[in-house]
């Protein structure tokens, strides 16, 4: 990696050979021309692909099982990844099995639904006929019966009465009520068979093949981590992609620390692990809004940086392949470009240790731009002075 030169000439300021006369390292100010550059890791990502995905349409989880090794070169409608199908298969059998109990209770209502009409029809009929004998005591000679018989008789046709109204709400509300309780087991049997269908429907999924010729490699989460065996997936969403020859562009990860000015349009130079010899050139295309991590088990968080690449060379340049960049985001002339190791303070409150005949002498500052390890001194400081690379013992 080809790194600029420093724009200061540093040196160590030793005095005398005792203990007592050591002087701490100095750097001299020199006006001259600079860069500021932040430095990254990454990888060549696919800027054009054709993704590899489980049909949509169908709502539910898929288990990986298997997936080809990332970066295998495969033909259409080779296998790129299998699916657990147990869990399919139980949730299967059982809504097979409640699909059949439902069956077996609209037939049980339809068997019962035939007993009570039958049994409200005989009901209607004892009524009838009981209300017939009643009515004979309505007209009979006082003196061929007691006045009790008369009136228990008389009783009866009021109560046989009330009970003919209700045998003739059961009839006509019958069909009502038996095709409610019909209507639910319905549906409740219609859920079930769509389950089925669903469950049909997947396990008729459980390979993925490839949809053309290419090198398969592995999608990212929305959290950014490869896809792999023992993850779920949904329908729709790619498991993997099959990058257009000659189409990438690099992905570059600057830990947060170090995230100094970073905007699109700056100049990246990199080389690539597998061709440290060679340099290339690309400009920024993007930089993530927030830092985050890079996967669950590390906690340090970067910025995700998008370069387009100037000169893609397609027989070198892989999707994959690990690179090395450093990020130009800015460049002085004839300015003033000290160590951040030397300024103290930040903002208005900056300041630097000036060595002042032997003495340190604290001199406030205005800085502008930086990079993680260099900052610009616009005023404070002029050509030949020296700065103490470290504070004096008695500083607050």
């Amino acid at each position: 990696m080809k790194y600029c030169a420093p724009v200061l000439l540093a040196s160590m300021m030793i005095g005398g050979c005792g203990e007592d006369s050591f002087a701490p390292p100095t750097v001299e100010v020199e006006s001259s021309d600079a860069e500021f550059t932040v430095r990254a890791e990454g990888e060549l990502i696919a800027a054009e692909s054709l993704p590899i995905a489980l049909p949509g349409g169908i709502r539910m989880w898929f288990n990986i099982s298997w997936l080809v090794p990332e970066f295998t070169d495969v033909k259409k409608g080779d296998v790129v990844a299998r699916f657990d199908d147990a869990q399919v298969q139980l949730d299967r059998d059982q809504s097979s099995l409640d699909v059949a109990k439902l069956e077996f209770q609209l037939e049980q209502t339809a068997r019962t639904g035939k007993i009570e009409r039958a049994r409200i029809g005989h009901e209607s009929e004892r009524v009838s006929g009981e209300r017939g004998i009643s009515e004979l005591y309505e007209e009979v000679d006082p003196r061929l019966f007691s006045r009790n018989e008369i009136i228990d008789a008389l009783s009866d046709i009021e109560y046989l009465d009330a009970q003919a109204d209700f045998l003739d709400w059961q009839s006509e509300t019958f069909d009502q009520r038996t095709d409610a309780e019909q209507n639910a087991i319905l549906t409740q049997r219609d859920g079930k068979l769509s389950s089925l269908e669903l469950q049909d429907t997947a396990l008729g999924m459980m390979e993925l093949r490839s949809p053309a010729d290419g090198t398969f490699v592995y999608a990212r989460t929305p959290w950014g981590e490869k896809i792999g065996k023992g993850q779920q997936v949904q329908p729709g969403r790619p498991i993997g992609l099959l990058p257009v020859r000659g189409k990438v562009k690099a992905r570059l990860y600057v830990p947060e620390s170090d995230a100094v000015g970073l905007a699109p349009g700056q100049l990246v130079r990199f080389r690539l692990d597998l061709a440290a010899d060679q340099e290339f050139v690309a400009a920024v295309e993007s930089v993530s809004p927030v830092a985050s991590p890079r996967d669950r088990t590390n906690p340090q968080k970067f910025f995700s940086v998008d370069a387009v690449i100037e000169d893609v060379d397609p027989d070198l340049m892989r999707v994959g392949s690990r690179l090395r960049a450093e990020i130009v985001t800015g460049r002085v002339e004839k300015g003033v470009v000290v160590p951040a190791q030397v300024v103290y303070g930040d903002g208005e409150n900056a300041y630097v240790w000036v060595v002042d005949g032997g003495d340190d002498v604290r001199r406030s500052v205005r800085l502008g731009r930086r990079s993680p390890d260099r900052v610009e001194i616009l005023d404070g400081l002029v050509d030949g002075e020296r700065i103490s690379l470290v504070a004096p013992p008695d500083a607050s």
